[in-house]
């Protein structure tokens, strides 16, 4: 009987050319239900594009024109209709800065919620500035990744009316950031809890 045996240094590192992974499993899923599909966008316009992103992430989406808050993925309006995105409450939602920019070309976004959003970080408060032509009135709270950089990047958001911030525990010289982001925002009243 032939055995057939791997050559000894097969699984040696300098050969191995796989490396395993560190990161979990839902960083990858995250990815995945985060990303661009420049093709859908193409397909059904930048709001429709935008809103399916959010709602497959668990935000809600709020219509121009309607007071309720779209909440059920599966009763979007048909692709034919055209709706633009006015607000989004993305409280306890798995929304990354790695699908910010379904943002891109939506122009009628005038207010954003992000609420104990574990994946938002720095990098999500950079890419707001997408919004920065509609966007008046923002809420960061409980995202334990946003940083003080993160929160100078808000300093580009001049349409802003209200700016709410709360509960950012890397958020270390708070006074120093609430100060910067009253002379940067003159216009727009900042309450830091």
């Amino acid at each position: 009987m032939l055995l057939l045996q791997a050559p000894k240094n097969l699984l040696s590192t300098s050969v191995c050319r796989y490396t395993i992974s560190k990161r979990p499993l839902f960083y990858w899923l995250t990815y995945i239900f985060n990303r661009v599909d420049r093709e859908r966008i193409k397909e059904v316009g930048p709001d429709r594009a935008c809103a399916e992103w959010l709602l497959r992430n668990g935000a809600f989406v709020r219509w121009k024109n309607n007071d309720e808050y779209l909440k059920d993925y599966n009763v979007l309006i048909a692709e034919q209709e055209q709706q633009f995105i006015e607000a989004v409450d993305a409280t306890d939602s798995a929304i990354s800065y790695i699908g910010f920019p379904h943002f891109q070309n939506c122009k009628y976004i005038q207010e954003v919620k992000l609420i104990n959003c574990l994946y938002i970080e720095d990098s999500a408060m950079k890419l707001l500035s997408i919004l920065k032509e509609s966007l008046t009135d923002l809420e960061v709270s409980k995202c334990d990744s946003v940083t003080e950089e993160g929160l100078k990047y808000l300093e580009n958001l001049k349409n802003l009316k209200i700016l709410k911030l709360s509960n950012l525990p890397y958020v270390k010289s708070r006074k120093e950031i609430e100060e910067q982001l009253k002379k940067a925002l003159p216009d727009c009243s900042i309450v830091y809890k």
